[in-house]
């Protein structure tokens, strides 16, 4: 009887090391297969999932599911999963709940909800220790993703992210060549933005090299594409550039991916505009804008979706305190809390409006600075531009036509249209603007677009009643969301907070 019980123990005990060891073999499985097919690695991670009752298995297969959903663009599952485990408490699996925290940190500053962002970045610092591959992996990223609370929206300067690689580097495992690989994509889009396309083109060599030690059509090297064809637009190098665009676009599509496939084919339809290929410009133009209605849709799913994970988390804890308290304590307790809430929100809230109108002032005060100041010195372009005074002088004069025109709000006009219209070329004009109006094509297009529309809602009363998405397209943008974006990066406050002042003014006897 002693040695069947012993029997039966030893095979109880067997199979239970063996379960143990498939489902680490196939976690290994999943991150190995994770940036080339994430679509199997999730498979995997929801097997395991499933199957597993250890905490510590489901944690990993909760982080395997984070990122593989976040490679597939696809937000609202990421934060699903990913929120739903950042609550666990394994202290044997601090390192891979940290991470997971940084990357949610990631999902919602790309999602634009700062707050919580940085709640998230709070929380993996916070739980650092000693350990130092830990440590340089979550330094890396804070400084890579631009998580310090203090830090703007733009990028980081090139010695930042210089660092960042440093910290990559000083990790003993080797598997951080992808962390390391978006970091020189993050400083080619630097050097892309300050037209220095021999350093950026280092940088993308650098990333492709990284993408190479992982399988082929990996998302490193979708992303290395992306950037690649817009290094070639710059070239004007636009047919190279659409084969890469297109390249990227099935990589893009493998992953579905919808926020990069609309990146790759309004980069795609700018090139064949370049080229005058009017045709592919349409098709792929309105293919862009199909996907991008799409995006905003799933974006919006993935904001909501954060705030109640969010506020049901706080419940949860809000109700744990309350059956652990003492009912007396609890009530006092709770009342004063409410209090202060409500004195900290209207503080808070009267605060946000005070900020809110300054910026609006700001914004009209600056708009009136050039009527009311002397003009600035006239600017020596002689030593920066590439360009013959006298062919300086004419773009210039097309350039006040064109600000006096209403060319700007015309959905197609780009930087290669607007060259063909002046009858120069796109490096020039690109010069011209950067010099003379102290920022880029887009920006300068955008601004000219954003105060085009907000002279409509001060001096015509009836833009007060219209819709944000009808001024979204009267001013030339594609989109409500895009629109929305510009709108306060130009005034410093969204374009419903300036409706709402405005009509405020009108209904205040004093003005």
């Amino acid at each position: 009887m002693y040695r069947f019980c012993t029997i039966v123990l030893l095979l109880l005990s067997g199979v239970s090391i063996s379960q143990e060891s498939n489902i680490s073999g196939l976690l290994a499985q999943a991150e190995e297969v994770l940036y080339s097919d994430p679509q199997e690695a999730i498979r995997i991670a929801e097997y395991i999932s499933e199957k597993s009752d250890q905490p510590a298995e489901l944690l990993q297969a909760a982080y395997l599911l984070t990122r593989g959903f976040y490679i597939e663009g696809k937000y609202n599952q990421a934060l699903k999963i990913g929120m739903k485990f950042s609550e666990e408490e394994l202290k044997s699996d601090r390192g891979i709940q940290i991470q997971l925290n940084i990357l949610l940190a990631k999902l919602l500053k790309d999602l634009e909800i700062n707050s919580l962002a940085v709640k998230y970045s709070d929380k993996a610092k916070n739980s650092l220790k000693a350990d130092s591959d830990t440590q340089n992996w979550v330094t890396g990223k804070i400084i890579q993703y631009g998580l310090e609370k203090n830090q703007k929206d733009s990028l980081p300067a090139p010695d930042q992210f210089y660092s960042a690689k440093s910290k990559f580097k000083k990790i003993t495992s080797s598997q951080y060549s992808f962390q390391i690989g978006n970091i020189d994509l993050d400083l080619a889009e630097i050097y892309l933005r300050k037209f220095q396309l021999d350093s950026a083109e280092v940088y993308l060599s650098s990333a492709f090299r990284e993408s190479k030690k992982e399988k082929s059509g990996n998302y490193l090297e979708m992303k290395a594409l992306i950037k690649y064809g817009e290094f070639l637009f710059l070239k004007n190098a636009h047919a190279t550039a659409i084969d890469t665009l297109n390249a990227a676009m099935l990589l893009a599509q493998k992953f579905s991916n919808l926020p990069e496939q609309y990146k790759v084919a309004q980069a795609i339809s700018e090139n064949y505009l370049a080229l005058n290929n009017l045709k592919e410009f349409n098709n792929y133009n309105q293919r862009a804008d199909e996907i991008s209605t799409a995006v905003g849709n799933a974006e919006n799913d993935a904001v909501n979706t954060a705030y109640n994970i969010f506020n049901s988390n706080e419940t949860k804890r809000f109700t744990l305190f309350r059956a652990n308290a003492r009912w007396q304590l609890f009530i006092l307790g709770g009342i004063l809390l409410l209090l202060l809430l409500f004195w900290g929100f209207t503080k808070l809230r009267y605060r946000a409006r005070i900020n809110q109108y300054r910026k609006f002032i700001g914004y009209l005060e600056k708009r009136k600075e050039p009527s009311t100041t002397p003009a600035p010195p006239a600017i020596d372009t002689s030593k920066t531009l590439n360009i013959p005074k006298e062919t300086e002088e004419q773009l210039l004069v097309k350039l006040e036509e064109f600000e006096n025109s209403l060319d700007f709000i015309n959905k197609e006009i780009s930087l290669s249209r607007m060259a063909l219209q002046f009858e120069t070329n796109t490096k020039y004009l690109s010069e011209l603007i950067n010099a003379h109006k102290q920022k880029n094509f887009n920006t300068y297009i955008n601004e000219l677009r954003v105060n085009y529309i907000t002279d409509k809602l001060k001096n015509d009363p009836q833009y007060l009643q219209y819709k944000i998405s009808y001024l979204a397209k009267e001013s030339g943008f594609s989109s409500h969301s895009v629109f929305a974006t510009v709108f306060k990066s130009v005034t410093g406050i969204s374009p419903t907070t300036f409706i709402n002042i405005l009509q405020n003014k009108q209904e205040s006897p004093a003005a």
